[in-house]
């Protein structure tokens, strides 16, 4: 009898248990943490060249800039003969027509070059033999102050140094100088504006951006604060474990740009939160197991066999057999309970049946779900190479609305996002599209901000945003597409939302509308109607039975397609699980 005994133990789950716990549980918990360590340190290095890399690009667009727009004025130094008029005394005198209208064509030459470099903040041409300064831009400074400083400063022969760095008004400038013939030329760049002007990203606080030199002179009032706060140098800020310190030199110019960060608002502080938590993960693991086991015997093990009964009876056939309910509140009693629950539906419905309509509309669902797929990405990818090299704004902007768009369109696996998301998505899918056609359609997407955090199914919206792209837009024709959500003006208690699309194009034909009439009815997929209105129809009235309404038709004031879906409003997907008969407020 006790030998039976002692099989039984050692075959049963709470020994299983037991041995599972002293024999993973603290190998894995310490594996578990040296290997996050690991990748934390590799995350941290990725994090470190990413800050690097963005640092160089700025800092090379910068010095490209500076370059080319340099040259340039130097081109025109020498192949304009405006600025050769402008330049000669005797032309001011003998032929004033022709020096006014040479001194006219020299500012629209500076406002061409300055149009075409967003950092620069003046470009200028200093004339002294006709005491002319004809400048474009403004830096920030006072007129007379910076235009007194062009006009004294000596020609420049010395090519190394054509930069200048010094101090108008207050603000740290830095100043190209060069000569050719009788005239100055360069270009004004006040170093305090200039970084808020190299597309930095928007970091979060504990970043600091500034200029310094070989001789680590500051050239930003934010930096010179930063450091008189803190009272230390920048020297003492690389060498201290609280801030990494990011630089890229721009050597031609004898100017660094600098990011620093504070340790104490970035995630390189966590090593030490792990290192703690390490050490008392190890502690709790070792102290913990002899109350666990304990535990485990008294409210597992006990509870486990009551249910392993209920089963044995009711696999010989006694359907009326009940666990025993206690009101103790542990799982095991809500598992009782359940258990119990479910005998008394085997007993009352057919549950084999209910189990394959809950699974074929499962099947429904994934499979409409599947079929929305973005289908202009290579169009996109496309239209970035061909931009040219000089419109990097231009690329790094579509670059950013293409990764939103990837980031959003994983969200299709959810069967809901909030409406603010679908609406900032559709925002930035037609900021896409105006890349692809310029000047053909002008947008406004607009909700109400009470229904921002309102769940709808994720691209529902896109499906007719895509149509009014597809069908409507024509060279030639500029049109407008307008999409609102708002409160549905049909519902005085608001527990319904309107998302309305409307476009100023030819509009939806009558066969079509038709169609469209009929699939709703019927179900049957018509053709020559586009996948994506059917599969939006499904996916509605799958997820929302018959709460939901959509209206396709001719805009009768435009003339155009007008699109409305009605959907009950919901903001937590499980308030909608558990009553989906009444809309939730609030």
């Amino acid at each position: 009898m006790e030998q039976n005994k002692r099989y039984s133990i050692f075959h049963s789950t709470i020994f299983r248990i037991i041995v599972v716990i002293i024999i993973l549980v603290l190998p894995i918990n310490i594996m578990t943490i040296i290997f996050s360590m690991i990748t934390l340190r590799q995350s941290q290095a990725e994090v470190s060249r990413e800050i690097q890399n963005t640092l160089n690009m700025a800092g090379d667009t910068l010095a490209s800039t500076l370059e080319t727009s340099v040259r340039q004025l130097s081109y025109l130094s020498v192949s304009s003969t405006d600025f050769s008029v402008v330049a000669s005394k005797s032309q001011m005198e003998d032929k004033p027509e022709r020096f006014y209208t040479s001194y006219a064509n020299v500012g629209t030459a500076l406002d061409n070059v300055l149009s075409g470099f967003d950092q620069l903040d003046v470009v200028y041409f200093v004339f002294p033999e006709t005491d002319y300064l004809v400048s474009r831009g403004y830096p920030g400074l006072v007129y007379r102050e910076y235009r007194n400083v062009l006009e004294s400063m000596p020609d420049q022969e010395d090519e190394e140094n054509a930069w200048r760095y010094m101090e108008i008004g207050g603000s740290a400038v830095l100043v190209s100088h060069d000569s050719w013939h009788d005239m100055n030329f360069g270009v004004v760049l006040n170093l305090e504006r200039t970084l808020n002007k190299l597309n930095l990203p928007e970091l979060e606080e504990g970043n600091l951006f500034l200029f310094t030199n070989r001789e680590e002179t500051l050239f930003t009032e934010e930096g010179e604060s930063f450091f008189y706060q803190a009272g230390v140098d920048l020297e003492a800020v690389e060498n201290s474990s609280r801030y990494h310190v990011y630089r890229c030199p721009l050597e031609n110019f004898d100017l660094t740009l600098i990011q620093i960060v504070d340790d104490q608002y970035s995630t390189f502080t966590i090593p030490t939160i792990l290192r703690v938590m390490q050490y008392l993960s190890i502690i709790l693991a070792v102290a913990v197991i002899p109350l666990l086991l304990y535990y485990i015997s008294r409210m597992v093990n006990r509870p486990l066999n009551r249910l392993i009964k209920a089963i044995n009876l009711i696999e010989r056939g006694d359907l009326d057999y009940r666990i025993p309910e206690k009101s103790n509140g542990t799982e095991f009693e809500q598992i009782n309970r359940s258990f119990n629950g479910m005998m008394e539906q085997i007993k009352n419905l057919k549950i084999d049946v209910y189990e394959q309509e809950l699974e074929k509309k499962n099947i429904k669902m994934q499979y409409l779900s599947q079929q929305i797929q973005p289908h202009f990405i290579l169009n996109a990818l496309n239209l970035l190479y061909s931009y040219e090299p000089e419109e990097y704004p231009l690329i790094q902007k579509m670059i950013l609305c293409i990764s939103k768009y990837f980031r959003y369109i994983v969200k299709m696996n959810e069967e809901f996002v909030e409406l603010s998301q679908e609406m900032n998505h559709i925002k930035n899918y037609f900021e896409i599209q105006r890349a692809r056609f310029p000047g053909l359609f002008f947008s406004i997407v607009e909700y109400e901000e009470d229904l921002g955090k309102a769940l709808i199914p994720p691209l529902i919206v896109q499906n007719f945003a895509e149509n009014a792209i597809k069908h409507s837009l024509k060279i030639g024709n500029r049109i407008t597409i307008l999409v609102v959500a708002d409160y549905c003006p049909e519902d005085e208690e608001k527990k319904t939302m309107r998302i309305r699309l409307a476009d100023t194009g030819e509009g939806i034909s009558d066969e079509l509308v038709e169609k469209i009439e009929i699939f709703k009815k019927t179900g049957v997929h018509q053709e020559g109607l586009g996948v994506g209105i059917q599969n939006a129809i499904e996916r509605l009235k799958s997820l929302y039975d018959d709460k939901s309404t959509v209206r396709i038709g001719r805009d009768e004031a435009y003339g155009g397609t007008n699109v409305e879906i009605i959907l009950p409003i919901y903001y937590e997907r499980k308030v909608k699980e558990e009553n989906d008969e009444d809309p939730v407020d609030r």
